[in-house]
């Protein structure tokens, strides 16, 4: 039980990891896009930074749908975005 535990710490560090690394260049070549087409920084965050971070959501609708055939989850997914944000 105690090296679950562990596993699970080790994992859950890994992946604060993997996204704090992954945030800040995304964020940094988020801007150096803005800068090189002249689109400005705003329009960059609202686009394509918008776009990356709503993935998840995207790759939640595909799999239930597609593997686990429970379409539910992928409505459930919908109208929490559309709810609560």
């Amino acid at each position: 039980m105690l090296n679950n535990l562990y596993v699970n710490i080790l994992g859950f560090a890994i992946s604060a990891v993997v996204i704090i690394y992954s945030g800040t260049k995304l964020s940094f070549y988020g801007d150096k896009i803005g800068d090189l087409t002249g689109m400005g920084k705003a329009w960059v965050g609202l686009i394509l930074m918008a776009s990356v971070t709503s993935l998840p959501e995207l790759m939640t609708g595909i799999s239930s749908v597609a593997i686990v055939k429970e379409p539910d989850l992928a409505a459930g997914d919908i109208f929490w975005n559309i709810l609560y944000f």
